[in-house]
């Protein structure tokens, strides 16, 4: 296998590419793609991508930003008390904003994809406050999750009305809309290159493969459900459906063979893909969980309780509780420093009170403290008393975004001057 890394002079990009044996590629998915510009189409500014050759494929990792190393550097370079605000869209162009509440945010390097009460989804440039294309219409009701991967050309949403769809990055077009999980609306989502999964209101999880392949494929699980026909699963076939969760599953994480989820009955339960069956079930929330991170180790999660809690899994107890909002915790992220340990280094928290922690470890102690406050100030413009309500954070290692009650997003530019 070989290895190659490229950096762009502009920023500390990296492109890291991984190409496999020969023998690897009959089990490659379709040809990625990755976005190396931008150019103008009917107007909109939109993303230009690529298509990588097949050795590539599934090999390719985000280079946006330091993703890679995010996890080593996120905070390290913020610049808390000199910070710069932005709003999308931008002050000039409100119209190319959302019409209702933002439910969700996803964040990846320059592009941000978010999801509205107003039926829709918006991909933002972030260095222009513009949108990309016109807004991605296509379900029926209010849209709640998403997730998206400029290297994949993909955003997948999904929302109320119960449908999950996957769109092109690129274009902005429909490429699938998986009508099988309409059951119960689509409160969650996540997904990596193998898997999608979905979270329900009835408390079901729905597990999907993103590509198509064999039966005997390394990738289907031992507990999958059949192929409807014949012997090879089309791409977004459902393989398995978990049961666990009393009520809503509001967060989902996957990470190699686990899944992690949150629910509103106040627990979080650890799956194994290999077996489908529970392995960990944690309560240590007085009531549900709204948002979770995983890192492989720690779970960082964010309650109805107004707590925050970090979760040794390996030590199966509490090693932190996070206390100071006075409204429920709807939106978490976190940094985890991976040359120590996989610690927990930040937590960064956004509640319903319209506020936004950034959280720090006491130094020589197992307390965690308010390193900064944020406060939103709503998301209305010109801002009204009221609807402070933060639904969604997102970060990276120069900023921050958060949306809520109101169609304006902020971010905030964290970079030192010097940067």
């Amino acid at each position: 296998m070989h290895v190659f890394m490229s950096r762009k002079q502009d920023s500390s990009r990296y492109l890291l590419i991984l190409l496999p044996r020969t023998d690897d590629q009959a089990a490659m998915p379709p040809k990625p793609r990755i976005c190396v510009g931008t150019h103008t189409l009917h107007g909109y500014t939109k993303p230009t991508v690529i298509t990588l050759p097949t050795t590539i494929s599934r090999f390719v990792l985000r280079s946006l930003n330091c993703s890679i190393i995010m996890s080593l550097n996120t905070s390290t370079h913020w610049n808390l008390d000199e910070h710069r605000q932005i709003q999308l869209p931008h002050p000039d162009h409100p119209d190319d904003g959302h019409t209702g509440a933002v439910y969700g945010v996803h964040l990846q390097g320059d592009h941000l994809v978010s999801v509205s009460l107003d039926q829709t989804a918006r991909i933002w440039d972030l260095r222009a406050q513009r949108s990309l294309c016109p807004p991605l219409v296509g379900h029926t009701g209010s849209v709640i999750a998403v997730q998206f991967d400029v290297t994949e050309d993909v955003i997948i949403t999904g929302g109320k009305d119960g449908n999950v769809t996957v769109w092109r990055f690129s274009t902005g077009e429909v490429v699938k809309t998986i009508s099988e999980a309409r059951h119960e609306s689509v409160i969650s989502l996540h997904f990596d290159q193998r898997y999608l999964v979905t979270g329900h209101r009835d408390g079901k999880i729905k597990l999907w493969n993103r590509h198509s392949m064999e039966v005997d494929h390394f990738d289907v699980p031992a507990f999958a459900i059949r192929p409807a026909e014949g012997d090879r699963y089309h791409e977004y076939s459902l393989l398995a459906v978990l049961e666990g969760h009393g009520t809503s599953v509001n967060a989902l994480k996957l990470r190699d063979n686990v899944l992690v989820s949150g629910s509103g009955d106040s627990t979080m339960c650890i799956w194994s893909l290999q077996t489908g069956e529970i392995v960990q079930k944690i309560n240590v929330h007085q009531s549900g969980i709204v948002s979770l991170r995983y890192n492989g180790r720690f779970i960082v999660s964010g309650s109805t309780d107004k707590s925050a809690k970090i979760y040794d899994v390996d030590q199966k107890m509490e090693v932190a509780c996070l206390e100071g909002h006075t409204g429920l915790i709807h939106s978490i992220q976190a940094v985890f420093d991976d040359d120590n340990g996989a610690e927990v280094k930040t937590v960064v928290t956004g509640s319903y009170n319209g506020t936004v922690r950034v959280w720090e470890q006491v130094p020589g102690s197992r307390e965690w403290r308010t390193l900064h406050q944020f406060d939103v100030g709503g998301f209305h413009e010109p801002k009204v008393v009221g609807n402070r309500r933060i639904f969604s954070v997102d970060l990276d290692t120069n900023r921050f975004v958060c949306a809520g009650q109101g169609p304006v997003i902020r971010f905030w530019d964290l970079r030192s001057p010097s940067k």
